[in-house]
């Protein structure tokens, strides 16, 4: 089944690649702090020291190794490690932070309800908080910003790259923190991969949790907001659409079923979508399913 998925979606497939967008490492070292920052491929808002001889390294190999336009696999990651390790005079390492992330071809804003349906379905997988959108100041004149889950240690973000010099318009970002095991470098990024591609594995069972979810939220904000904010189930409709709400056909479904409109589900998103052309668009079980397939595909390569 997931070659069949796999075959379709071949297209999808030319411009996507999985990789380590950043890592973080522990070391013992007496070395200045301004000695380090400044150097190629190490960011310098998260390098820093964290006490009495022992510092925080924030690397990102791509962006010295090819401009930041592709992720590196896990050995040019490493490689990259030592270089700087040699360059420095450093010796050892623990791993305290990696970042795997995905490029894809989908457009961010045009597949933003399949992106909020994939993180909902993992964060209900993590026990979280739910997914949040990431707003950028008005000056920026950005009206929407990145979609994101966040649990203790885990931080998993789907974002709008168009604008950057990278393969591909979507990255989904995965950063693992505060990693304690002091193991040897490539054994603890292997885990950590192997950990996140199990966590993927029939993610798509858990959207029906997620609808009942959206359905519950959104039927209990027409009965409060009726006759009070909205006029019209049109009115409410066109306002959960817009805030990416109406994830599925299902959901609105539902909803549409304690409107207390005898419209059928089929003629009213005829109408709706009658003088709005780009609305009411949804994502389903299906296409969750698509993008998860990718996401692991991608993911198995850069060992």
């Amino acid at each position: 089944m997931e070659k069949e998925y796999l075959k379709s979606t071949t297209q999808k497939l030319l411009n996507c690649k999985g990789g380590v967008d950043t890592i973080g490492i522990l070391f013992n070292t007496d070395i200045e702090i301004v000695d380090i920052k400044g150097l190629s491929g190490i960011i310098d808002k998260y390098t820093a020291i964290t006490g009495k001889n022992e510092i925080i390294l924030v690397v990102k190999p791509s962006q010295s190794i090819n401009g930041g336009v592709e992720l590196t696999d896990v050995k040019e990651t490493l490689a990259f490690v030592e270089e700087i390790k040699i360059q420095l005079g450093l010796n050892g390492g623990t791993l305290k932070r990696i970042d795997f992330s995905v490029d894809l071809n989908e457009d961010f804003e045009s597949n933003k309800k399949l992106f909020r349906l994939l993180l909902e379905c993992l964060d209900i997988r993590r026990k979280s908080a739910g997914t949040y959108e990431t707003k950028k100041p008005v000056k920026e004149k950005r009206k929407t910003g990145n979609l994101k889950i966040t649990s203790k240690r885990v931080q998993t973000t789907a974002y709008n790259s168009s604008d950057k010099n990278r393969i591909s318009k979507t990255r989904f970002e995965n950063r693992i923190l505060d990693i304690q095991t002091p193991e040897e470098l490539e054994k603890r990024i292997l885990y950590e991969l192997k950990r996140y591609i199990k966590e993927l594995h029939k993610l798509e069972e858990l959207v029906p949790m997620v609808e009942d979810f959206y359905i519950n939220f959104l039927i209990e904000e027409y009965k409060e907001s009726k006759g009070k904010y909205f006029r019209t189930f049109t009115g409410f409709v066109e306002w959960a659409d817009k805030e990416q709400l109406i994830l599925t056909e299902r959901v609105l479904k539902e909803v549409l079923k304690v409107s207390g409109i005898t419209t059928r589900f089929q003629v009213f998103v005829r109408e709706f979508r009658r003088t709005r052309k780009e609305s009411l668009k949804f994502t389903n079980k299906t296409e969750i399913k698509k993008i998860i397939l990718i996401v692991k595909k991608e993911l198995k390569k850069i060992t």
